[in-house]
């Protein structure tokens, strides 16, 4: 039976039942057809064209299938009216309640939409179909007409528990700013223009990051209007590397010194958020065996641990130290300033903080040594800044393959050696971390 035939169906019934309330004021139970009927109809809508959905369902927008593809200009997902992307659920969906709205935010125009405009709220209808000024649309045909361009903005705020007086780092912010008093964030940096060098980067991470949208193309990394007087990729290039460092690097064993990402594209989960992290404000000079090795098995380790715990994390990904050439006391480093003073070091030491956002004593960090010479025997000192957590796979199960990588490892640790420490500890040993994180005693496991 039809909808159309239904509700004529229903609508005989009523007329019945109505008559005989009149005739007889007795009250009759209708059929189980009619029942069945009532309740299929529970909750549907139906248009001035004939469509029906159900009120009440929630539209929910997957970003792996759903969403532009990643090639084309997608807008900005925003919770209406606010600063804040609207962020997918643990299934990795945008789920938007029925007749709410959703801010798509392009700059310049949208594709789909002949009148002019940068925002626009569609509202849900049901399944990936939304309503924007009477027409119907499908979530993936809102497409941008043009690129949009992130922003790093220093910020008046200086960073570090204790900055000496020459150090110039500042916080910075990147994101979109679209006007109004409103800047769309992705991260925020601590970066000392002076030595080139960025301390720590700072992000969230949620039980949506393990669906980060895929396929999206690698840009180019920009300056973003910093870095005055240094050509960045010539001196990130393998020529200039051979020049100042000789015999460290060598391309056909995959040994050179990559633009490490502090926070890591797979750890945003939008095109426009992946793309931000292409700045060089988000990079330090780091070993592409570790790059590619122990880092990389560690980001992908704390991205799971935040699905499957279903908690928030804010995450401090930073840097520690200089490495020195081996047997020398000379510092590896990349560049010069104009007074030939040395700068954008390679740092001996990266770390990755993380902090509960409900119970933010709560917390673990993890360090890993950034050498592709370093012999086992050596890493303890002066490798070592914060006192290990061991056994590891006793104390914080989630870090127990850490211990098996290491075991496993050959005597040249090429892949990159990690060890795991409690939070104020390593804050202890740290400067440049905010002062909050030294009373974070608890460890996150």
């Amino acid at each position: 039976m039809n909808l159309s035939a239904r509700l004529l169906f229903i609508a005989v019934i009523a007329a019945s039942v109505s008559l005989r309330e009149i005739r007889a004021r007795e009250a009759i139970t209708p059929s189980p057809e009619v029942g069945q009927i009532i309740k299929d109809l529970d909750g549907l809508h139906i248009d001035g064209t004939g469509t029906a959905w159900r009120q009440g369902a929630s539209c929910k927008v997957d970003v792996q299938r759903d969403l532009p593809p990643p090639r084309s200009f997608q807008p900005l997902y925003l919770r209406p009216n606010t600063s804040l992307y609207w962020l997918p659920n643990a299934n990795g969906q945008l789920e938007i309640p029925s007749g709410h709205p959703i801010e798509l935010y392009c700059r310049g125009s949208f594709s789909e939409i002949t009148e002019y405009r940068e925002s626009i709220q569609p509202k849900c209808l049901q399944g990936t179909t939304f309503e924007l000024n009477g027409s119907k649309l499908e979530f993936r045909k809102f497409t941008c007409s043009q690129s949009m361009t992130y922003t790093v903005e220093k910020l008046e705020s200086s960073c570090g528990s204790s900055p000496s007086p020459a150090d110039q780092s500042h916080l910075f912010r990147v994101g979109y700013d679209i006007g109004r008093g409103r800047f769309v964030e992705t991260m925020n940096l601590c970066h000392d223009p002076q030595t080139v060098r960025t301390h720590y980067a700072v992000h969230q991470l949620t039980p949506a990051s393990q669906h980060f949208q895929q396929k999206v193309k690698r840009p180019k990394f920009t300056t973003a209007g910093h870095f005055e007087g240094y050509d960045m990729n010539n001196i990130y290039s393998f020529k200039n590397q051979q020049s100042l460092l000789g015999g460290l690097v060598n391309k056909k064993e995959n040994q050179f010194l990559s633009r490490g990402h502090l926070v890591a594209k797979a750890d945003l989960i939008y095109a426009s958020q992946q793309r931000s992290s292409f700045n060089y404000m988000n990079t330090a000079p780091q070993w592409q065996l570790f790059n590619a090795g122990s880092w990389q098995n560690l980001e992908e380790a704390t991205r799971r641990f935040v699905a499957n715990a279903g908690i928030e994390v804010e995450v401090y990904t930073g840097t520690y130290g200089q490495m020195p050439f081996p047997n020398a006391s000379a510092i590896v480093h990349l560049a010069t300033d104009t007074n030939k003073r040395q700068v954008l070091e390679v740092p001996r030491l990266f770390y990755r903080v993380l902090i509960d956002k409900v119970n933010r004593s709560r917390g673990i960090a993890l360090v890993g040594v950034n050498s592709p010479n370093a012999i086992l025997s050596e890493i303890k000192d002066p490798n070592v800044i914060c006192d290990p957590i061991d056994p590891i796979e006793e104390k914080v199960p989630w870090l127990g393959w850490v211990a098996k990588a290491n075991n496993k490892s050959r005597q040249l640790m090429q892949g990159g050696y990690l060890y795991v420490c409690s939070v104020s500890d390593l804050a202890g040993a740290v400067k440049e971390l905010p002062n909050h994180l030294g009373d974070v005693s608890e460890l996150l496991k």
